[in-house]
């Protein structure tokens, strides 16, 4: 399954298209009702909302529903296209209206970055790299080269979730803005389905940041480890024990933050699903290494084989989690 798909699985759709489906006509029947002197901004205001409109419905991806289990492809350059079209028509119509007109302008060029920030927030979310970046963290086992990947991959996914998440912050800000009475008359549509639409883009956008947090987490509990095994190797027991205390605690806290999502999208649902199951193994582990550096420091060898040996054996139940 791709982002694509998840997308659509997780039904984040902007959840705006059952009203939307019949406001297009209206709004190119409202024209007939413009009087000859402003007639020309009237249109072009029209032809804005109308085409605001379009790059709303071009956000909506969830042709088939929810279950639907073929890719669904979204390019973010159709709305963004719609939006410029737009903007040139709201250009045009404060040319031509009035100043007392300006609140309708500006309140559609508030709609306008509205759609515009859920566009980038769709893009995110959706791209199509997650399945392989997902299964790069579930592969980082400690070795040095796949362990630096995968914390590369998280790093950049960091970077691209704090902006999607102030761009949607954005759209939130901009929506409380709107005069929802103005915007009702000018769009033809309910402010609160736009409402529900951001507020369910939302709800995607953070399950994800709840994954990739808890992937962090899970890199820095392998990064302890390896730390650990090589104090071992020093003969460095207390360093060890301290290091694999460390990669515990990294490993609760990546399971407990994927716990929390139990409700996540349908198309995270799976990645969820291995990461919690490798956490808690790699929690075992990293606790069962860590009595066994203290058994070494005080020279119990029973102890150290036992312990060693239990650490191992949920090391390979971690990495079946992924199979």
């Amino acid at each position: 399954m791709n982002r694509r798909q998840y997308l659509t699985r997780a039904g984040a759709g902007v959840g705006i298209l059952a009203a939307l489906a019949g406001c297009l006509d209206d709004l190119s029947r409202s024209e007939s009702t413009t009087s000859a002197a402003d007639r020309t901004g009237e249109r072009e205001l029209s032809r804005a909302a109308g085409t605001l409109n379009e790059a709303a419905l071009a956000l909506d991806i969830e042709d088939g529903g929810v279950d639907d289990t073929e890719d669904v492809e979204f390019d973010a350059a159709d709305p963004a296209e719609l939006i410029d079209d737009a903007r040139g028509h709201l250009e045009t119509a404060a040319a031509e209206l009035s100043d007392d007109r300006d609140p309708d302008i500006e309140t559609l060029e508030t709609y306008a970055d509205i759609l515009e920030a859920l566009v980038a927030v769709t893009e995110t979310i959706t791209d199509e790299e997650l399945e392989s970046d997902a299964d790069a963290v579930f592969d980082a086992n400690g070795e040095e080269r796949t362990l630096e990947d995968a914390t590369e991959i998280v790093d950049r996914w960091m970077d691209e979730l704090d902006s999607a998440e102030a761009r949607h912050g954005g759209a939130v800000s901009d929506y409380e803005a709107l005069d929802d009475d103005r915007f009702e008359n000018l769009a033809r549509i309910d402010p609160t389905d736009l409402e529900t639409g951001i507020a369910s883009l939302g709800d995607v956008l953070g399950s994800l940041v709840a994954l990739v947090d808890g992937f962090d987490s899970m890199l820095d509990g392998y990064a302890a480890l390896e730390d650990g095994r090589e104090y071992i190797e020093n003969d460095e027991y207390e360093r060890a024990e301290a290091a694999f205390g460390d990669a515990e605690a990294a490993f609760e806290t990546a399971r407990e933050t994927f716990d929390g999502e139990e409700d996540s999208p349908v198309g995270l649902a799976d990645h969820f699903e291995t990461a919690r199951c490798q956490s808690g193994h790699l929690t075992a582990a990293a606790e069962a290494f860590g009595e066994a550096a203290a058994a070494a420091e005080s020279g119990d060898l029973l102890t150290v084989n036992q312990r060693e040996r239990e650490a191992e054996r949920s090391l390979e139940a971690a990495d079946e989690c992924a199979e």
